[in-house]
């Protein structure tokens, strides 16, 4: 069993996974960490079916519940309670406890119940939780009232047809190994060419300061001229998890259907010269990461419930690509447009909230030469990811080197970014599922993909 103290102010909560009583159940530990007196832990209850209507996407969608503004906790007293939970429905869970405003708390780590999965948490009564499937529908809110209690959900209010996500995802898949051709129109190219180290660093030994990376001082300001790599944040690789169960850590492939019917046709109306140009200057882009100071961009936001309607989108695409893992947005933003000139050196994302990324191709003009994400490789190889319009590449940000460090060669070059990060990852250090849990390829020990598991653990 795993026991987690945690104090602060007037609260003293911790949770305990017991595996003993439980001879045919997988346990599972689940950790919230308080950002400062928040937190009891997790409740858990099931959902109230209604009528029913399809949703596109594999995903049949029972009535979920709407927010009651008056659920609010109450910090100021209540008594030390327990629960067991147990989750029987076919989703994972997400439990997210409410605060004294009645909002979901955003500085405690929310729960993550996968089905089949058990566990005892401590927490205190007239504390309140919010429990969600999978699919961010809610499905009822608690009060914790009593000192002990158990709860068993039996039901989601999603219905997720898995094979039929599976098959449509596959048919977007593309071949990763296709060859980039024609040979001599690199602008037409839809690839990945894979760099071996010696060629890379040749070319690097060529054409840093002129083809790559920073070409003057201006540009480079506190770094060299010729700098293609930001190494500031590397040592965070050996701290980040594996969010794909395989595979190189990137994965290229088509627009779904719905991102194509919303993305691309608003771009045309709304792009620079569109009927209804909302083109306007980027922001200089802090942390020396680019040269954005001295070669603008540009950038078209996109709307608020076009973004909505994209995160929903692309979180079912990363969920899929991540196994099924609950995923939580933390960052989408665009369509950032790059113009002649403009390079980004290669990097690692934010180690706290960009795990389970993608770039989207939107656009490209004038381009004389394609531009491609560099992914760089453990051994310093280099894969170049060769996009057009319509395709994106998914990627794991932060444990993966990448960048555009090749100046672009052409007008614009349009990209959307949206990032996410499993329910339960907060950073290096704030993580006790994953914390000192990882072998030397980042997947959890005594897990399947892990190069530390032996054939009696699988």
């Amino acid at each position: 069993s795993y026991c987690r103290s945690i104090e602060g102010s007037d609260v003293h909560s911790f949770a305990t996974i017991n595996n003993s009583s439980m001879m045919h159940t997988r346990i599972r530990q689940i950790f919230l960490l308080p950002f400062s007196f928040l937190l009891p832990l997790i409740t858990i209850i099931g959902a109230q079916e209604q009528g029913q209507f399809v949703v596109e996407g594999g995903v049949l969608e029972k009535k979920c519940l709407e927010k009651d503004p008056s659920m609010v906790t109450d910090i100021s007293g209540g008594v030390k309670a327990t629960l067991e939970v147990r989750n029987e429905s076919p989703l994972a869970l997400v439990i997210k406890w409410v605060g004294n405003d009645g909002n979901d708390s955003p500085h405690v780590i929310p729960g993550v119940i996968m089905p089949g999965e058990s566990g005892t948490f401590h927490t205190k009564t007239r504390h309140i939780f919010r429990v969600y499937d999978e699919e961010l529908g809610l499905l009822r809110e608690h009060n914790v009232s009593q000192a002990s209690d158990h709860i068993v959900i039996h039901e989601a209010c999603h219905v997720v047809d898995k094979e039929a996500i599976q098959r449509e995802m596959e048919s977007l898949v593309h071949n990763q190994t296709e060859p980039c051709l024609p040979e001599d129109a690199s602008p037409e190219w839809s690839c990945i060419r894979y760099i071996p180290r010696n060629e890379y660093q040749r070319r690097l030994d060529e054409f840093a300061g002129t083809v790559y990376g920073f070409s003057t001082k201006e540009e480079s300001q506190t770094r060299e001229i010729g700098d293609t790599e930001d190494k500031e944040w590397s040592f965070n690789i050996p701290k980040i998890p594996r969010v794909t169960t395989s595979g190189p850590g990137f994965l290229k492939m088509s627009f779904t259907k719905r991102m194509n019917e919303i993305l691309l046709p608003w771009y045309k109306m709304h792009k620079k010269g569109g009927p209804r140009d909302m083109v306007r200057q980027h922001h200089v882009i802090r942390g020396g990461f680019t040269n954005s100071h001295t070669v603008t961009m540009s950038m078209l936001n996109i709307p608020h419930k076009l973004k909505l309607d994209l995160i929903q989108e692309m979180r079912r695409v990363l969920m899929w690509w991540t196994g099924g893992r609950p995923l939580e947005e933390t960052a989408t933003f665009g369509i950032r447009i790059y113009h002649r000139n403009s390079m980004l050196i290669n990097h690692v994302d934010r180690a706290d909230t960009h795990l389970a990324s993608a770039v989207l191709q939107i656009a490209q003009e004038g381009v004389d030469q394609g531009w491609p994400l560099e992914v760089l490789h453990p051994d310093n190889s280099c894969s170049e990811v060769y996009l057009q319009p319509g395709e994106m590449v998914l990627y794991e940000g932060a444990r993966f080197r990448h960048g555009r460090p090749m100046r672009l060669n052409g007008t614009d070059f349009a990209n959307l970014f949206t990032h996410f990060r499993p329910y339960d990852w907060h950073g290096p250090g704030n993580s006790p599922r994953y914390d000192n849990q990882l072998d030397h390829d980042g997947f959890l020990k005594g897990s399947p993909s892990s190069s530390s598991t032996t054939k009696d653990e699988l």
